[in-house]
């Protein structure tokens, strides 16, 4: 935890001058390929219900997320209320989206959950696992979409997209099993044996293993939900099947940490794949500029937690 809170003090000027010129550097030549006019009035088509209706739809996200997120770390021996897990979760989704800090929402939630004598390695585990099980409903999800609508996408893209969305299901559903194996017992694979261990405890019968995968689905789908709001208001009429094959390989995507809470790299993902479809770039650029701003104003909530806790990181 020491280790953890020395980081949050530590400046890192350099790593978040070239994150914050990758974003620009993205933004500036997806910008510059687009009409400014049409963006301008597909934005201006948006109407306050839509805006309201999404932004709902973020924020209940949010909090299905954490009721998973307290569910899994009930499992390893946390017994604070749900309350607190709720709180932790938006500080985090809050640090993520709005502050350029030298650490991200999950060491947020790390230093919340190992206060009070708790264990750091076991909130590390637990914010681990909450990770994998979000990503395996966000995979479980695009799998479905991808094999129930065949002629959305290029067939070799199609195709190349489940292919990859199956390896990483497959992936996590590796992890289970880990601990069975002598060589994830210790050294520099201990940690992905101990990994395993919590995986175990946390999804050692199949009923808890059913409620996470549900509530990792209905995290997703409703965050999907308000992406489908948002682009049929900004003119993108697609139906909602199409943004469950198109959006969630944006969001793994964005996973990697090379710009600011995915700025930049969000958007150009986005109208890479949209492209695909015959979608209107101008469009589909002022969509995700709009979701990412919906994105952080309901992660809002955190920075009232943060105030009310009196900047208490």
């Amino acid at each position: 935890m020491q280790v953890l809170q020395d980081d949050i003090r530590k400046a890192q000027p350099l790593k978040y001058l070239v994150k914050f010129g990758i974003t620009l550097g993205l933004l500036f030549f997806i910008v510059r390929s687009i009409d400014p006019v049409s963006a301008k009035e597909s934005i201006a088509q948006v109407t306050p219900l839509g805006i309201i209706l999404a932004l709902l739809l973020q924020i209940a996200s949010n909090s299905v997320a954490a009721f998973r997120w307290f569910l899994i770390m009930q499992r390893i021996g946390f017994s604070q209320p749900f309350s607190f897990f709720l709180k932790s979760f938006f500080k985090g989704t809050f640090f993520s989206q709005g502050l350029p800090t030298s650490i991200g929402g999950d060491g947020i939630r790390i230093l919340d959950s190992s206060r009070n004598g708790k264990s750091t390695l076991d909130a590390f585990y637990g914010v681990f696992i909450d990770r994998i099980v979000g990503l395996a409903g966000l995979l479980l999800l695009n799998m479905v979409a991808l094999l129930l609508n065949r002629d959305i996408l290029p067939t070799n893209i199609h195709f190349g997209l489940l292919g990859i969305v199956s390896f990483l299901f497959c992936g996590l559903f590796l992890l289970y099993f880990l601990r069975k194996f002598p060589i994830f017992a210790k050294g520099k694979l201990g940690f992905l044996g101990s990994l395993s261990d919590r995986f175990f405890r946390v999804y050692s019968d199949g009923r808890s293993i059913i409620a996470q995968l549900t509530l990792s689905v209905i995290t997703h789908l409703l965050a999907m939900t308000a992406f489908y709001i948002l682009g049929v208001n900004i003119g993108l009429e697609y139906p909602l099947y199409v943004y469950l094959i198109l959006v969630p390989p944006v969001i793994l995507l964005i996973i990697l940490p090379i710009s600011l809470a995915g700025w930049g790299l969000r958007e150009g993902a986005m109208v890479g794949f949209f492209l695909l479809i015959g979608a209107d770039k101008s469009k589909v650029l002022s969509f995700s500029v709009l979701y990412g701003l919906i994105a952080l104003a309901g992660s809002l909530p955190g920075l009232f937690v943060y105030l009310v806790q009196k900047n208490k990181i």
